[in-house]
């Protein structure tokens, strides 16, 4: 089996980014910077998405499945966003490992890709390398079905794992200015780990790893976290011992 890197990442809007394509005034806050791209975002979108190139990466968390180890890589707050993709960069040119995310192609993937090209970091293959072959869980279980896929932390929470919320970019620039950004950044970094889980279980389903596999990997990654301690037990909490294979 090959590694697999079950992949989240946590992004802002990128307010210096803005003031540069709008050439807006240092004396206007940030606040209403933000204000101004979501606007702008509401007139040509109908909608509040911020556009892939202004999504500023505060976080990048995965777990890392290889041979029969299992790895968190956690980002903390006040990196460095060019140096936190160099050491994506780096880790996918180590292990060579399947991604896997939720619904990538919405977010996650083109965000990476833009920001990569802004800071002249290169991905193993290019863009269509290993970011062109990631599994997303969601469209393996839609296979096409409209209107769209459901949201992870609705179907985690019906399969027995925490259901960790994801936020858009005015929930995130929100909870950012409130002084929660550890926060988002503790539920980027379980959101992985339930990729991961759900991963293990869908695997399990269609036969891919066994259900012993299964359970084997489900408590070694339990035990990661509980080693890990912090914000990671309030996540066992939510996923009790019953629900694990």
């Amino acid at each position: 089996m090959i590694p697999l890197l079950a992949l989240d990442i946590q992004t802002l809007p990128d307010v210096a980014g803005i003031r540069t394509l709008y050439q807006l005034d240092a004396q206007i806050s940030d606040a209403d910077v933000v204000y101004f791209a979501l606007q702008r975002s509401r007139a040509s979108r109908a909608d509040e998405f911020m556009p892939y190139h202004l999504h500023r990466v505060v976080a990048i968390n995965a777990v890392l499945h290889s041979r029969q180890e299992v790895a968190l890589h956690q980002s903390v707050a006040g990196q460095d966003e060019a140096a936190m993709l160099q050491a994506l960069a780096a880790l996918l040119n180590e292990h060579m490992p399947q991604i896997v995310s939720w619904q990538g192609s919405q977010l996650l993937l083109p965000v990476l890709r833009h920001r990569a090209m802004l800071h002249n970091v290169a991905f193993p293959g290019g863009p269509n390398g290993l970011f062109g072959q990631t599994l997303e869980l969601s469209r393996l279980l839609c296979q096409g079905a409209q209107p769209g896929c459901v949201p992870q932390q609705e179907m985690a929470g019906l399969c027995g794992l925490p259901r960790i919320a994801d936020y858009d970019a005015p929930q995130s620039w929100a909870a950012a200015a409130a002084g929660q950004l550890p926060s988002l950044l503790e539920h980027s970094a379980q959101r992985a780990a339930c990729h991961y889980l759900m991963w293990l279980r869908l695997a399990a389903l269609q036969g891919q790893i066994s259900a012993l596999t299964r359970s084997q990997h489900e408590q070694k990654l339990a035990q990661l976290l509980s080693q890990t301690g912090g914000h990671w037990q309030d996540f066992l909490q939510q996923w009790p011992a019953h629900n694990r294979g």
